[in-house]
């Protein structure tokens, strides 16, 4: 069976990371008690315990956020022993506040997500099990960027980047904890993947006012497509804590406090950038919408009629052709009739979940500059789960309670048999042997080197437009973990050329890092030129290799 492990990994993971995790979620739970007790003081009963509760995980990294900008921007003036004293005092105190408000408001609602949210983490720990880098070429230069914060010896160069927020988050929590960075973006992202689900309960509910519907849309979320899910072994830590942002942010828009929205908004493009035009086109589908109840029926049509287009003519375009990929056509196709059914209870909300789908596939094809469109695959691909589950918890309204718990159950298991809860072979870049290589780097060879590694040009948007020399193997790590100057050369380089070699010596290479990858070099240069290169170090998925002859 494809998860027979899945239990055991998760267990495994858990013990070995029980410290560190548990202070991730000690961060996490400050940050939701507080965005919890501060909608229970801006809202009162307006909205009921489960939902605020379930949109509080949506909310926890609003306040992490402002906390983590204020523990950086301390250290630039106060001694590290007076920060985390400081520290210290602003949990404790903002704890006791928060639990003051919200103690007598305890109840099985308020349980309820949080429990949920705990076991979709048992779930996800498990997908850790094999993998000791975070994945994808991504995650070098997160890693990179959190580790300059650290030690605010680059911040100026990490200022304009526009991951910011999240590099601030996991930098702060870094530094609080002493832990290893990269170990804490793998269980910080799969925590995030945790409580994605969570916060669409709220829309459901909100709007149907069942808990039976808005609980089926969060199974839609966790286990229905391979999205978002997938999107970890991408590296794509902070488009998804973004999400979390963009749907807090839109829950923030129903309780009418324009303040609060603009305070999420800004959070969540700090954290990641293209979150403005997500948000953009939620926003732009519901304005578009506002037509008199009887058009409804004509503009659904309409829209599905261009919707319908559009997805055809995508699966033509061979580069944005994938986004649909993780969307099973079951689930989804459930999800559609469902809604269909219950088309007359909601037209305009199934109507602007049409329209903001058919935005983002087509915000694919609008240009920016000459290398970016409005919105690249990858991004549309990890956020159409938010409309689709939304459809689906909508149209499961008029469903039994039987039919419905068959459903959630059929569901599950699909995903259990049919969705790998392990990391895909695209994008697990580094294997032991590498990070036994890397170390031996960082040990023994010069400050002064410069290491040639693989790179490939990778294409995400509608015009395929590369991106070029993105990393190939784990070689992607050699400067964020050695500090040793990189030269990416294409993996299909011909290193016993003249014409390679003169390169090597112009660009005053040093070395050559050989990953066991299909896209790493081919490990047999230093044979065809034994005069040009010398094996210093050899495993079998990882080789280190010097250059020579450029006296």
């Amino acid at each position: 069976m494809m998860n027979s492990n899945w239990f055991i990994n998760s267990v495994s993971i858990l013990a070995q990371n029980l410290g560190i995790i548990l202070a991730i979620l000690v961060f996490v739970s400050w940050g939701t008690l507080l965005t919890f007790a501060s909608l229970k003081k801006i809202l009162g009963p307006q909205f009921t315990n489960s939902e605020q509760a379930a949109l509080a995980l949506g909310g926890f990294p609003l306040p992490v956020l402002l906390f983590s900008v204020s523990l950086l921007a301390l250290r630039l003036f106060l001694p590290a022993g007076l920060i985390l004293a400081i520290s210290l005092l602003i949990f404790v105190i903002s704890s006791g506040l928060a639990l003051r408000t919200v103690w007598k408001y305890i109840s099985s609602g308020f349980v309820l997500p949080v429990f949920i949210f705990l076991f979709l983490i048992f779930i996800r720990l498990g997908f850790l099990a094999n993998v000791v880098l975070p994945p994808y070429f991504d995650s070098a230069e997160h890693y990179r960027l959190v580790q300059s914060l650290i030690r605010m010896d680059q911040i100026a160069l990490s200022l304009p980047y526009y991951h910011l927020g999240y590099h601030v988050i996991i930098a702060a929590f870094t530094w609080i904890t002493n832990a290893n960075p990269g170990q804490v973006m793998l269980l910080f992202g799969q925590i995030i993947l945790a409580a994605i689900p969570l916060p669409v309960y709220f829309f459901i509910n909100r709007t149907t006012h069942s808990n039976a519907a808005g609980w089926f849309g969060v199974t839609l979320v966790a286990f229905g497509w391979f999205m978002p899910a997938h999107a970890v072994n991408w590296g794509k830590y902070p488009a998804l804590l973004s999400m979390l942002l963009i749907q807090f942010t839109l829950g923030a828009a129903l309780t009418k406090k324009r303040w609060l929205v603009a305070l999420s908004m800004a959070a969540a493009v700090l954290i990641h950038s293209r979150s403005v035009i997500l948000l953009a086109i939620f926003g732009m589908a519901w304005i578009l919408t506002a037509v008199p109840r009887r058009k409804y029926v004509l503009l659904a049509t309409l829209t599905g009629a261009i919707l319908g287009l559009t997805i055809v003519l995508i699966n033509k375009n061979q580069f944005v052709g994938l986004v649909f990929e993780p969307y099973g056509i079951w689930v989804t196709l459930l999800a559609g009739l469902l809604a269909v059914s219950v088309f007359q209870s909601f037209p305009r909300q199934i109507a602007a979940s049409l329209l903001a789908i058919l935005l983002m596939l087509v915000g694919m094809f609008i240009p920016i500059t000459s290398v970016l469109t409005l919105l690249d695959r990858p991004l549309v691909e990890m956020t159409l789960f938010l409309p689709l589950a939304f459809l689906g918890g909508l149209g499961s309204i008029r469903l039994p309670k039987v039919v419905l718990l068959l459903f959630v159950t059929i569901i599950i298991f699909h995903a259990w048999t049919a969705y790998s809860f392990s990391p895909s072979a695209c994008c697990t870049l580094v294997s032991r042997d590498d990070t036994v290589a890397l170390d031996w780097m960082n040990k023994h060879l010069p400050a002064n080197a410069r290491v040639v590694i693989s790179g490939a040009d990778m294409s995400l948007d509608a015009y395929g437009l590369p991106i070029f020399g993105t990393g190939a193997d784990a070689g992607i790590w050699v400067r964020p973990l050695t500090g040793r100057l990189i030269l990416v050369l294409p993996y299909s380089t011909d290193f016993a050329a003249q014409s390679t070699h003169d390169l090597l010596c112009l660009k005053k290479a040093t070395h050559i890092y050989v990953g066991g990858l299909s896209r790493s070099f081919q490990p047999g240069i230093v044979n065809e030129k034994p005069a040009w290169y010398e094996t210093i170090f050899f495993l079998p998925n990882a080789r280190i290799i010097m250059t020579l002859g450029c006296e």
